[in-house]
C-alpha cells in the first residue's frame, strides 16, 4: 500500500480490491477478515502521519473511535 502511494483515506472498492485479494490469498483468511485487515492498515498509515501528540485524543480526525 505504501509503495503504491495509496491514500490512507482511500474508499474506492476497485482500488482496495487488490489489497483485499492479497490479504485473502497470502494470509488464507475470509473475505470479511481480509476487508477488516485492509481498513485497519489504512488507519495504521493514517496514524503514522499524525503530528506530535496523542493519536488517541485525535481519533475524530480519522473517522474512528477508540474506547
Amino acid at each position: 500500500m505504501s509503495e503504491d502511494k495509496l491514500s490512507p483515506d482511500e474508499q474506492d472498492p476497485n482500488k482496495l480490491k487488490k489489497y483485499h485479494d492479497f490479504a485473502k490469498t497470502n494470509f488464507k483468511i475470509s473475505d470479511e477478515a481480509a476487508l477488516q485487515l485492509v481498513y485497519e492498515a489504512l488507519v495504521y498509515f493514517k496514524l503514522q502521519n499524525v503530528d506530535a501528540g496523542d493519536p488517541l485524543q485525535e481519533t475524530d480526525k480519522f473517522g474512528v473511535g477508540f474506547s
